[in-house]
């Protein structure tokens, strides 16, 4: 794959990581359960560090790095999120796994894509980011873990 053809798709991925930074920042303003705000913030910081790493051989190759500013589909993403998490944490966690799905598909397909061998080590390393993200909150939304733990703290009162 030649330089400018693999900038363009790394800062597809960096710019579809931002995007998920803002997702995950509405979703976390508004969830109150302790356990979920705290697993949604360390997704979170995986985004930011994808876009950190990627941005570093977008840099190296000689491309303009992506901002941490959501573009016009990443607004849009964030603006959902927000108005579906106002309905509560199941709602929230509903919002961010179809954000979870499209950046597991998104990684996915970019392993499609002739790496250099260091790229492709960090594309598998982030899919596998976006794996462990999905299955938690696929988890989550079938578990509901925060209402156990709210029954747990009544039966204890």
């Amino acid at each position: 794959m030649g330089r400018k053809s693999e900038v363009e798709k790394l800062r597809s991925l960096a710019q579809m990581d931002v995007d998920a930074v803002g997702a995950y920042d509405a979703a976390i303003a508004r969830v109150k359960e302790p356990l979920v705000r705290e697993r949604l913030n360390d997704f979170r910081v995986d985004h930011v560090r994808h876009v950190q790493d990627l941005n570093a051989f977008i840099r190296q190759f000689g491309g303009e790095p992506v901002e941490l500013r959501p573009d016009l589909k990443g607004a849009a993403m964030k603006g959902l999120t927000a108005m579906t998490s106002m309905m509560g944490t199941e709602a929230a966690l509903v919002a961010m796994l179809g954000n979870e799905e499209f950046t597991n598909r998104a990684y996915e397909l970019a392993l499609n894509f002739e790496w250099s061998p260091a790229v492709r080590s960090l594309i598998e390393k982030n899919r596998r980011d976006e794996e462990r993200h999905i299955t938690w909150v696929k988890d989550a939304v079938r578990q509901r873990p925060w209402v156990v733990a709210d029954e747990g703290a009544e039966v204890q009162a």
